[in-house]
C-alpha cells in the first residue's frame, strides 16, 4: 500500500494523468491519494480538469480532495451570482489577476444541472486532512494548517478558514506552534506556494549570490523544517510563450510533484523544454547543503565535475542554477579555484 499527495494541478490533464501512471497507482484500494487544491485555472484544460478530479473524488473512496482557494473563488463567483459586465471586485480578481475566465466560460456552456452538482461537490471540499504512515503524522492543506480538533470562536474559526487557502508559511515557521490537540504531528505538507520561492529565500539567507541564470532547472519540492511544500509550478506549463520573460522562465521550471509518505519519495512530469535545452545539474536541494565557504574543489568534486576543469568551465556549470562562486574579485576567485585544482594533481 502506498500514500501519494499531489497538489496545485492547475489545469494540467495530461501531465496529472501521466503522474498517476508513473507512480503506478493502483485503483483497487490498495493505494491512497491526496489532493491538496487549485485543480482549475491557469492551464488550458482548467474545467476538464476540475471535473476529472471530482469523478475521482466520487467514484474511488480512497481519492481525497481538499479545497485550494482557486475552489473557493470559483465558488464563491458561483455563489454571488455573477453576471458579465458585474462590478463585483472579488469576482474580477478571480476572472482575471488569477486567471479564472476561461473556466468560467467553460462552466457557463455546463447543463444546469451539472453546474449545481459542481458547486456543491467544491462547498463540501474539506480544507485538511490528517494522515498517519509508518508512525509518522502528517497534516495536509492547501497552503496553512487547519485544525479540525481545535476549540475557536466563530471570528477564529474564519479567519483560520481563510488561512488554510491563503496564508504563506514564513521559512522558519513551525506550522504547529498554536496547535493544542491530542494528535501529535510530525511534518506538514502543502501547496499553494511554489517552491522556487522558499529556495529563494535560502539563497537569500544563506548568502548564496543571486542573480538571472542563462539556463534553467527544474523546480522541486521543498522540505522546511516542520513542512513540505510540493507545488512545483505547474500552472506554469501552458505560458512557455508568454510576453513576459520572467512567466516564460517559470514555464520551463514548472513540474507536477508527486509525493509518496511511505518513504517520502519524490515524483515529477513536465514538458520538453521548448526554448532552452535542460541543464544537467544535481537537484536544488542538495546545492543548497553545501556549506558556504566550502573550497571550490571540494564543491567541484561534489558535483561530479572532473578536477581538471579550469575555474571559468566550472562557473559556467554552475551558472545554470543561479550560483556564483565570485565573491570578490573573478579573476582572483578563478585562481584560487585553479591553484586548488593544480595542488590535488
Amino acid at each position: 500500500m502506498a500514500t501519494y499527495v499531489i497538489s496545485d494541478i492547475h489545469g494540467a490533464l495530461d501531465e496529472f494523468r501521466t503522474l498517476l501512471k508513473k507512480i503506478s497507482f493502483q485503483y483497487d484500494g490498495t493505494d491512497e491519494l491526496y489532493l491538496l487544491g487549485d485543480y482549475c485555472d491557469w492551464g488550458l484544460k482548467s474545467l476538464e480538469t476540475l471535473l476529472y478530479v471530482k469523478e475521482l473524488d466520487e467514484t474511488y473512496p480512497f481519492v481525497h480532495t481538499l479545497m485550494g482557494n482557486h475552489e473557493l473563488m470559483f465558488l464563491t463567483t458561483i455563489l454571488s451570482g455573477y453576471k458579465d459586465g458585474d462590478e463585483d471586485v472579488n469576482a474580477k480578481n478571480w476572472l482575471y489577476a488569477n486567471k479564472g475566465l476561461a473556466t468560467w466560460k467553460a462552466y457557463l456552456q455546463l447543463p444546469e444541472e451539472d453546474k449545481g452538482a459542481l458547486a456543491i461537490w467544491m462547498h463540501g471540499l474539506p480544507l485538511s486532512a490528517t494522515v498517519k504512515v509508518e508512525g509518522r503524522t502528517y497534516l495536509l492543506s492547501h497552503a496553512y494548517p487547519y485544525f479540525y480538533d481545535q476549540i475557536e470562536n466563530e471570528e477564529e474559526g474564519l479567519q483560520k478558514r481563510v488561512d488554510a487557502l491563503w496564508r504563506r508559511l514564513m521559512l522558519h515557521e513551525d506550522p504547529f506552534a498554536d496547535y493544542h490537540g491530542e494528535e501529535n504531528y510530525t511534518t506538514f505538507i502543502c501547496g499553494h506556494t511554489i517552491t522556487d520561492y522558499y529556495y529563494g529565500l535560502v539563497r537569500f539567507e544563506r548568502d548564496w549570490p543571486y542573480w538571472k541564470p542563462t539556463d534553467y532547472m527544474r523546480n522541486h519540492i521543498f522540505r522546511g523544517e516542520r513542512f513540505i511544500d510540493i507545488d512545483c509550478g505547474a500552472k506554469c506549463m501552458d505560458y512557455d510563450y508568454d510576453s513576459r520573460e520572467l512567466i516564460q522562465m517559470a514555464a520551463l521550471r514548472a513540474q507536477l510533484a508527486a509525493l509518496r509518505l511511505e518513504d517520502e519519495k519524490e515524483y515529477y512530469v513536465h514538458r520538453p523544454p521548448i526554448h532552452i535545452p535542460e541543464a544537467n545539474l544535481p537537484n536544488l536541494p542538495n546545492i543548497q547543503d553545501l556549506a558556504v565557504g566550502q573550497s571550490f574543489l571540494e564543491i567541484s568534486k561534489w558535483l561530479g565535475v572532473p578536477g581538471r576543469l579550469s575555474g571559468e568551465e566550472l562557473q559556467k556549470i554552475l551558472n545554470r542554477a543561479g550560483i556564483s562562486l565570485f565573491r570578490g574579485e573573478k579573476k582572483d576567485t578563478i585562481n584560487n579555484y585553479d591553484k586548488e585544482t593544480d595542488e590535488e594533481s
